[in-house]
């Protein structure tokens, strides 16, 4: 979801600001890119796909058990299937979340992650009601993908890396050349079904992240490396919840406020998206943030901001 030509990147960058620009429902073309940004400059990315499908196919592995028994044998037998789907149709996807070595180890990933949900929840007229994301599949000690080696590869006939670059554009290639019935999960190799659903090693933090949010296991997985799609209704996700608008108070102290907490404060909705992330205080229906962090946001004292805590 991250291009690598130069050219691409810039028209998907033009993409993002014509998108925060525009009013009623996202459309599927619109692709919302957030930056990260510390004293030093840019230090991240993630980013927001809304309505699924609406301009081409978006394909899953749905997993699913069937049981059959032999009642004059006392014979019986059960296994897993994979079969193609489009269940997240219409569904709002996050993704590309990325966080430069500068920024690691800080707990500012966390911050990058949510703040999809803090536009989201301040703009929830241009959302639909449900949110997925494909977390990336477990790779082996080479780097190599056993879902994809003994599944996608033996019907592409091309590199994993291809056919993600030919999936950015159209994924009709997909219907064409994947098989139309369901593959028994039972006749892959063992590391094959051991990794249906296992989430890569540097991916397993986003996804306990995003369960701790409210993100349930759907039993689909990604169709090229077989990783966990999870999804949770706008509505429901934690720091969507506990946003509320607040009139922001602007403290005398950079270094001290009373009863302080780390908190993810944005704007309103009147004006464009910023989120920052420092420590302040809510009190009734009001936020107290210090003047660093009116001064970063361009929070003016006494403006309607929305807040939400950051937890974990």
């Amino acid at each position: 979801t991250l291009p690598r030509s130069q050219t691409t990147l810039e028209e998907r960058v033009a993409a993002s600001i014509a998108a925060f620009a525009g009013t009623g429902i996202a459309r599927a073309k619109d692709i919302f890119f957030l930056v990260l940004e510390d004293e030093e400059g840019p230090v991240g990315m993630a980013s927001i796909f809304p309505n699924l499908g609406e301009d081409r196919p978006f394909y899953s592995y749905r997993v699913s058990h069937i049981d059959a028994q032999a009642p004059e044998t006392g014979l019986r037998a059960s296994t897993d299937i994979l079969q193609l789907v489009n269940d997240f149709h219409g569904y709002t996807e996050i993704g590309t979340l990325l966080v430069g070595e500068r920024a690691r180890g800080r707990g500012v990933g966390r911050f990058l992650s949510l703040s999809r949900f803090l536009f989201m929840g301040r703009e929830k007229d241009r959302f639909g009601s449900d949110v997925m994301a494909d977390i990336r599949g477990w790779l082996d000690a080479d780097g190599h993908s056993p879902f994809w080696d003994h599944i996608p590869a033996k019907f592409f006939h091309t590199s994993f890396d291809e056919a993600d670059r030919l999936s950015a554009h159209d994924f009709r290639f997909i219907s064409h050349l994947m098989p139309k019935f369901p593959i028994y999960v039972s006749l892959l190799p063992d590391q094959v079904q051991e990794a249906i659903g296992k989430p890569h090693e540097k991916s397993a933090y986003a996804l306990n992240m995003l369960m701790a949010e409210g993100f349930r296991y759907t039993r689909c997985v990604d169709i090229f490396d077989g990783g966990p799609s999870i999804e949770c209704t706008l509505d429901s996700v934690r720091t969507v919840k506990a946003l509320s608008a607040r009139t922001a108070t602007i403290s005398d102290s950079d270094t001290h406020i009373a009863g302080a907490e780390t908190l993810m404060v944005t704007s309103s909705k009147a004006k464009p998206f910023v989120a920052i992330l420092g420590t302040g205080h809510i009190d009734g229906h009001t936020v107290v943030i210090s003047p660093q962090m009116a001064e970063r946001a361009g929070f003016s004292n006494g403006e309607q901001v929305l807040a939400s805590p950051l937890k974990g």
